[in-house]
């Protein structure tokens, strides 16, 4: 919808006039006068459309007199016109405060209204509207603004609640999605857990297993072992018996560089029998006697 600004001609022709009533006064301060020269100046701009240097014009008002509301009327037109929409926000109130009368009341929060509809502000809008009907309420272009807010306001609210609604969507949507990777992520745990369990004792059987097919090879490898031995013991028994049986028809051969017992037997008697001899000589000569000397000279 179309929003209608009017601040721009009741100003120019509430300032214009305003200067020739303040030409009635002869007590005007300097500063008033040079202000109100200005305002005129910038309106004069402004109706040329040149509206940076009608803002300038305005800007010299407010430095002469601070408290010239017309001058911040009009600033917060050009401020309007160069969609500088916050700045016309702050000098449309200046001027609301510094009225002094209903007329620049309703002026001043009609285009404050304005201001707030193009930042698309409806609530602040609607607020301003009826500020400037209740100083005027006659006003039909107020009126069909404050409807114009009114309606932004509607709109406004719906995209509030379908976006609220769209991030519910969302947020649910999201929820679920994360509820759901949740669960697939015990899931996946779980069956993590159970395949490992699985593998532990798969790998315990077959440990155990394993233990067991070497504890029956170690019994298989004793018993190898102990046949063995057997087999030798016996062969050692069998050996030692014929050893035995042999020793009993074998002498023993006597260590080299000695005399076996059989040669120190023979050594023995042939001893014994040579002395034997020995004795029985010596013997037979006692028997005989000493010979006998004879008389006769040989």
């Amino acid at each position: 919808m179309k929003i209608v600004f009017k601040l721009l001609a009741v100003a120019l022709i509430f300032c214009n006039g305003w200067v020739c009533l303040a030409q009635k006064k002869k007590k005007q301060p300097k500063f008033e006068k040079e202000a109100l020269q200005y305002v005129f100046e910038g309106n004069e701009k402004l109706l040329k459309g040149n509206v940076l240097e009608g803002e300038k014009s305005y800007r010299k008002a407010i430095a002469k007199d601070p408290n010239n509301g017309k001058a911040k009327y009009n600033l917060g037109y050009s401020y309007y016109k160069t969609k500088s929409f916050q700045e016309a926000v702050q000098r449309n109130k200046q001027a609301a405060n510094l009225a002094k009368t209903k007329a620049e009341k309703h002026i001043a929060y009609h285009n404050l209204g304005n201001s707030y509809l193009q930042m698309q502000k409806p609530d602040e809008a609607i607020e301003a509207y009826k500020n400037a009907l209740r100083n005027n309420p006659m006003d039909d272009e107020t009126r069909y603004n404050l409807a114009v807010a009114k309606q932004a306001k509607k709109q406004q609210d719906q995209q509030n609640k379908d976006q609220n609604k769209d991030n519910k969507d969302q947020k649910n949507s999201k929820d679920n999605k994360d509820g759901k990777d949740k669960q697939d992520k015990k899931d996946q745990d779980k069956k993590g857990d159970n395949d490992d369990k699985k593998k532990e004792e798969e790998n315990e059987k077959d440990d155990a297993d394993k233990d067991k097919e070497e504890d029956k090879k170690k019994d298989g490898e004793d018993e190898k072992d102990k046949e063995k031995d057997d087999a030798k013991d016996k062969k050692d028994k069998d050996g030692n018996k014929g050893d035995e049986k042999e020793d009993q028809g074998k002498q023993p051969k006597p260590a080299k560089g000695k005399l076996s017992p059989d040669q120190v037997k023979s050594l023995l008697e042939a001893m014994e029998n040579q002395e034997k001899k020995v004795q029985d000589k010596i013997n037979a000569q006692k028997v005989r006697g000493p010979k006998t000397k004879s008389d006769k000279d040989w």
